[in-house]
């Protein structure tokens, strides 16, 4: 019948069109399971329940037997065949799986598969499937829908929490919902559940900048991310509150450095790259990093104001830092920390012009 993608799907069943066969193909879970839900909404009947079978392997002969059984309210049975790695079947079992898509009688097939997200080299390909699933595809092509579901931009995101929100009765006020999303990443399970934690924490009202900060996930990379940007923006206040912060929680030196290091490595990147004509999303990928190439774009931003000269400084009294820390210095491993922050924050300034040992 029809390949498309998340907004096609998404008229779809806005529309309460019913096709015989889904395939649904995504790098994000998040994704597959909820179109999953809201199909199973659209195909079942008040009372009925589909048959999950769950990958990566299903039992063929389960598969068979529950597309072959009749529904005792004389509808079409839902089969629900969730996370399937066809790479990972038996050849004979994908194709019998492909005819049943085709032909079963007494039953709709819902298949979701999770697939990588395409390399940097491909940029604006599409979602493609492994070999081994062309089959399944195919067929799906053919009497049903077949779903690529792009992963989440930054945008979709913060759109995403935003329409939580408002489902939970709650909203978030200027700036809020993007600020969520440069802490968590975009990952939608996570930004799901921060947000239902966010909206009543707010009294289900407005969810606010200080109201994120203060009760969203926490990570030592994105408290010193911010940390760091605080310092690199005058705010050596901000920056110290936020370093005493870390420390009281016990969190190691040694780690938080290495966080340091490589957020300042993460804006000499971007910048060579940006100098290079390549994009902080394509950088991002080349670097072969995981998760939200949202860091890159805040780290192009933060490196933006500062000479070459500047960011070769920053990395200069951290490459210190990091060998007093290992070389066992006499000064406390907390009073080097606080430290390389004031050096930081002079070569920022101007007052400093390099930084060596």
């Amino acid at each position: 019948m029809a390949a498309v993608d998340l907004a096609g799907l998404n008229r779809s069943i806005a529309a309460g069109e019913k096709a015989q066969t889904y395939l649904l193909y995504s790098p994000d879970e998040y994704l597959l399971d909820s179109f999953a839900r809201r199909l199973s909404g659209l195909l079942l009947e008040e009372g009925e329940e589909p048959t999950v079978l769950p990958g990566p392997v299903p039992d063929i002969g389960q598969v068979v037997e529950a597309a072959g059984a009749i529904s005792l309210f004389g509808t079409r049975r839902l089969v629900y065949l969730s996370r399937l790695e066809p790479t990972a079947m038996k050849a004979e079992d994908v194709k019998l799986l492909a005819e049943l898509m085709q032909e079963a009688e007494n039953a709709t097939l819902l298949l979701t598969m999770i697939v990588k997200e395409p390399e940097y080299k491909k940029k604006g390909a599409a979602l493609t499937v492994p070999a081994a699933a062309k089959p399944l595809l195919a067929a799906a092509e053919k009497v049903g829908i077949a779903a690529a579901l792009e992963k989440p931009t930054e945008a979709s995101a913060v759109r995403f929490v935003a329409k939580r929100a408002q489902e939970l009765g709650a909203s978030f006020a200027p700036g809020a919902a993007e600020e969520l999303v440069q802490r968590c990443g975009i990952d939608l399970f996570l930004l799901s559940g921060e947000t239902d934690k966010l909206a009543a924490a707010s009294g289900y009202g407005s969810i606010d900048g200080q109201l994120v900060d203060r009760l969203s996930a926490r990570s030592i990379e994105a408290d010193v991310f911010e940390m760091v940007r605080a310092l690199l923006r005058g705010k050596g206040r901000d920056a110290f509150r936020r370093l005493n912060e870390l420390l009281y929680l016990q969190n190691d030196p040694i780690a938080i450095a290495a966080a340091m290091n490589g957020s300042f490595v993460d804006m000499v990147r971007v910048r060579a790259a940006a100098s290079a004509g390549i994009g902080y999303q394509q950088a991002f990928k080349m670097m072969k990093n995981k998760g939200s190439d949202y860091r890159y774009k805040r780290s192009l931003e933060t490196a933006r104001p500062f000479s070459d000269a500047q960011l070769a400084g920053f990395l200069a009294v951290l490459d210190r830092l990091d060998r007093r820390l290992k070389g066992g210095s006499t000064v406390d491993n907390n009073t080097l920390l606080r430290m390389a922050l004031g050096e930081i924050l002079l070569v920022g300034r101007g007052e400093m012009r390099y930084a060596d040992s």
